[in-house]
């Protein structure tokens, strides 16, 4: 009779946040500008005009934002710059947002054959930019200490999944490391269900961070969306704490 023996593998996925804005320079010819800095330790105003009223107006029924008596004011536009002139628009500079529910995924103990899930959420507030996009990477393929990896996944061999298309991944003698999104701004023709998976690209591979979220337009509200991390192992797998870094980079349009 002969006896074999599961080892335990434990697999541990801190995910870290990279996040980058983009930022609008505006160059301008080098004439004298003179302007009062209006500030004191208890007050300070953001746009100093001579005008006759400006601002934000509500009542049960309406809202108004108004500039009147202004020198110039409005939108004007030209290629590379918009500016928005006038006390109407101030309100419109909301924050650009981006946060992830939680930054520890932990896989738990694996045993060969059985699937090991986790999931969070990432949540973006558009705010006055025109859209976004949200891209992720990791470093390397889940490894210990001892440099053994767990390959990405290639999903099911009669539906194989790339780093820029997902397909069905159910199968459990299909093994590796995978991720399924799912909710706002996600694309639903890539990830059409929660079987449907792909591999996350590699920086120690050469590879560039793939699009995971994005929207064009501005909007009020947040958009979320759930990652939801898949691994799976054989009994071959070697012991250990298998760990990488999975960055996601959250860009504004303006």
């Amino acid at each position: 009779m002969s006896i074999t023996k599961l080892t335990h593998l434990t697999h541990r996925i801190p995910i870290n946040l990279l996040l980058l804005s983009s930022f609008l320079t505006l160059l301008l010819s080098p004439t004298l500008s003179l302007a009062d800095n209006l500030r004191s330790p208890g007050y300070e105003i953001k746009m100093s005009t001579i005008n006759v009223t400006g601002g934000r107006k509500e009542s049960g029924g309406y809202t108004l934002t108004d500039t009147v008596g202004q020198t110039v004011q409005g939108q004007f536009d030209s290629t590379g710059y918009t500016i928005k002139a006038g006390f109407q628009y101030i309100h419109t500079l909301t924050p650009f947002t981006f946060t992830i529910s939680d930054l520890d995924i932990d896989l738990g103990y694996l045993i060969p054959n059985a699937a090991s899930t986790a999931s969070h959420n990432l949540n973006v507030r558009v705010g006055s930019a025109f859209g976004y996009g949200v891209s992720a990477i990791a470093d390397h393929p889940l490894q210990n200490t001892a440099a053994a990896q767990i390959p990405d996944t290639s999903c099911d061999p009669a539906t194989p999944c790339s780093l820029n298309d997902a397909n069905i991944w159910t199968s459990t003698t299909s093994y590796g490391f995978g991720y399924n999104m799912a909710g706002d701004d996600v694309n639903t023709t890539d990830f059409v269900n929660s079987t449907y998976f792909r591999p996350f690209p590699s920086a120690s591979f050469g590879h560039s961070p793939v699009t995971v979220m994005s929207r064009t337009g501005s909007a009020n509200d947040t958009s979320t969306a759930t990652v939801t991390y898949k691994v799976l192992v054989d009994a071959t797998q070697e012991s250990g704490q298998y760990t990488n870094i999975i960055q996601y980079i959250a860009t504004p349009s303006f």
